[in-house]
């Protein structure tokens, strides 16, 4: 008997030590609404991580996106100074006499090096070097891509400072396009960013809510009396 009551008060002495707690962060955004981080997070990276009180992940995604901002529009600016200023090359070396600067149109003016003879006989001319004999071999009208009074001349392939100036106007071409590479590659990564902390933001509130996700979206298709539409009606 003594030893049963031993026992018993031992096991009672052990239990009376262990402290049962409750995880508060399993539950901590139950009142929450995951729309709104997620939504924060689509406008700004990151916000739907503060929203949901995840401090740690807010930096990482600002910073990440404002140094996408700033490559975004900075190679956006960088593109426009090359494509202006292989446009002015071409009017004081070429004698292009357009003002536009449609790319398509500077490109062409890269390819050939005049538009109706080039000013001195060369040697050995090249079949292309012409754009009005090439759009005839090709059987197109001269003016079929390109309007007729747009004209240019880089000169004869004979001298060495006329071939020295197209493929300076090539390389600010190709200047232009890495650019506009690097402008759609970082308006891209914005994307992504925004994404990534989307997804981050329904991880953080599916682990410290205790609510499940109970919204759900219907499309309901509705016709017209008529038969003359259709209308999407959307219940969440």
């Amino acid at each position: 008997m003594r030893l049963i009551l031993v026992l018993l008060f031992a096991a009672v002495t052990a239990y009376s030590q262990v402290v049962v707690s409750v995880d508060e962060s399993v539950s901590k955004n139950s009142d929450k609404n995951w729309w709104k981080a997620v939504g924060a997070s689509a406008l700004l990276p990151g916000m739907g991580e503060l929203y949901l009180g995840e401090k740690q992940f807010v930096r990482p995604f600002v910073w990440t996106d404002a140094a996408l901002w700033m490559t975004t529009i900075g190679s956006y600016f960088i593109g426009e100074r090359f494509i202006a200023s292989a446009h002015n090359y071409a009017v004081r070396h070429a004698g292009l006499n357009s003002k536009s600067r449609k790319v398509s149109m500077l490109n062409i003016v890269g390819d050939y090096r005049s538009r109706s003879g080039v000013d001195g006989q060369n040697s050995s001319p090249d079949m292309d070097e012409d754009y009005n004999q090439s759009m005839i071999r090709a059987g197109k009208e001269i003016d079929e891509e390109l309007a007729a009074e747009i004209q240019w001349d880089w000169g004869s392939s004979d001298n060495p400072e006329s071939t020295e100036h197209i493929e300076e106007y090539k390389s600010r071409l190709r200047h232009f396009r890495v650019s506009r590479i690097i402008f759609q590659a970082s308006m891209g990564a914005l994307v992504l960013n925004r994404v990534v902390s989307v997804l981050n933001s329904v991880r953080i509130y599916r682990a410290t809510s205790s609510k499940a996700f109970t919204e759900r979206m219907e499309f309901v298709p509705q016709f017209f009396e008529d038969g003359s539409g259709l209308l999407l009606n959307v219940k969440f």
